[in-house]
């Protein structure tokens, strides 16, 4: 029991070191007085503070605690009046220090998390630079934009209910079919809605449009064509792989041209693991080895392709929307064509059993890739097999490349459409292998 006490002892005086470490490093003629020892010291308070409580000297602990946070505030009274700064920064820091130091002892949450909470005040102390040029770079909108995307995801998906309505849930339906002879009995249990998991939905779409649009913002104007490739296909890849064979057309250039278009596509199979993942981690075990293999196999086709550079005299992608992250529009709209596209497969496996939730499975496909895919993943392990699901999602994104290819033939330069064929094959052919390895 000692030697685990002085082993967390040891663990809160390191924390606070390494957090007096940062204030202090790199100012060696900073007359701070907050620096390594200040920080440890600090950091050990907190924890001596926590062993008074567990050893049922609560007062002990409680003086400790108030005349700390007195000091505290008396600190950055006085430094505020003196220095005319007003910022909290460091008295915040200190503040958490102590507490770190006190949770250490406390095991009140796993020691893993007291970790996390250490490592994200060490990164927020060490991006003070960083994030006064990101805030000064952020507009209005933008910020309004994030807003917008906290309430759909934290505030309003929280209060929605996780109920799934079947058909039999709907007043008076039963009894209306009924009097035209018609019989329910086979699709009595259709689910028609669960307005939690398809506001899900809607938070991961934004989501993903905000991850696409930051990257967008990170990479900036003046990002290399490749990146911006990879950033837009994240957003569509089907847009892209379109304004990419135009501009074939358009500049007659072939191979980099390809090359973009297919790593556009394979950022989009980098999406699948942002929606599934959170919908049915199970199913995305299964899908795995195929969908590594699609990656790679994409990744190398593109290298090859981006290695035969030519001049791109116009940029290749479309520009992304200053200001404006996400339209809740378009996501809605996905959610209505996910839950038509769920009935249609639902009553197809009813009626025509597997080959039917296939063929309609495809047909969808050709409408928006990502819908049946949320689709199947909200029907793996539950009305259809992991395995059966995911040789029906490698069918889709066969259907889906394809698809591709047939618009990059109308619309953009022959060679351009021909190579962008055989790539799509190349990718389909290692998807169906990585089928291989699934149990």
């Amino acid at each position: 029991m000692i030697s685990g006490l002085v082993l967390k002892l040891t663990i809160a005086l390191l924390f606070g070191a390494a957090v007096g470490l940062e204030r202090q490093g790199g100012k060696p003629g900073d007359n701070e007085i907050a620096g390594i020892r200040t920080y440890s010291l600090i950091s050990l308070l907190g924890a001596l503070c926590s062993i008074f409580y567990l050893n049922n000297l609560t007062l002990f602990a409680i003086i400790i605690a108030v005349a700390f946070i007195i000091i505290l505030a008396i600190y950055f009274a006085v430094g505020s009046y003196i220095t005319k700064d007003f910022g909290m920064t460091s008295e915040l820091a200190i503040l958490l220090t102590f507490l770190i130091g006190a949770l250490t002892i406390l095991e009140i949450i796993p020691m893993p998390i007291v970790m996390a909470l250490f490592v994200v005040l060490i990164l927020l102390l060490s991006l003070k630079s960083k994030t006064k040029a990101l805030a000064a770079g952020i507009s209005r909108q933008e910020i309004n934009s994030f807003v917008s995307y906290a309430i759909i995801a934290l505030v309003i998906m929280p209060f929605l209910p996780n109920v799934g309505y079947k058909l039999i849930d709907v007043p008076f339906l039963p009894e209306i079919l009924n009097n035209f002879g018609l019989n329910l009995s086979k699709f009595a249990n259709l689910e028609l809605i669960n307005p939690q998991r398809v506001w899900l939905v809607v938070a991961l779409i934004t989501g993903i449009d905000v991850f696409g649009y930051v990257l967008g913002r990170i990479i900036g104007q003046k990002g290399s064509f490749t990146l911006t490739s990879f950033v837009a296909g994240f957003i569509s890849s089907t847009s892209t792989t379109q304004s990419l064979a135009q501009k074939s057309k358009k500049t007659g250039a072939v191979n980099y041209l390809v090359g973009a278009a297919v790593l556009a596509n394979m950022s989009s199979f980098l999406q699948i693991f942002l929606l599934v993942g959170p919908l049915n981690g199970r199913w995305l075990v299964t899908l795995l080895p195929s969908l590594l293999i699609m990656i790679l196999s994409a990744t190398i086709l593109s290298a090859l392709f981006l290695k035969k550079k030519e001049v791109v005299t116009e940029s290749a992608t479309e520009e992304t929307k200053e200001g404006k992250m996400f339209s809740l529009l378009p996501a809605l709209k996905f959610a209505i064509l996910l839950v038509f596209i769920k009935l249609i497969t639902k009553i197809c496996l009813i009626l025509f059993g597997q080959s039917g939730f296939v063929v309609s499975s495809i047909i969808a496909s050709l409408a928006g890739l990502d819908a049946v895919l949320v689709n199947l993943a909200e029907m793996a392990g539950v009305a259809i097999t992991f395995k059966f699901a995911t040789i029906t999602f490698l069918l889709v994104n066969a259907t889906n490349l394809m698809s591709k290819s047939v618009f990059s033939y109308l619309q953009g330069n022959r060679k351009f459409a021909l190579n962008f064929f055989l790539s799509s094959l190349v990718i389909i052919a290692g998807s169906f292998v990585g089928f291989i390895f699934i149990k």
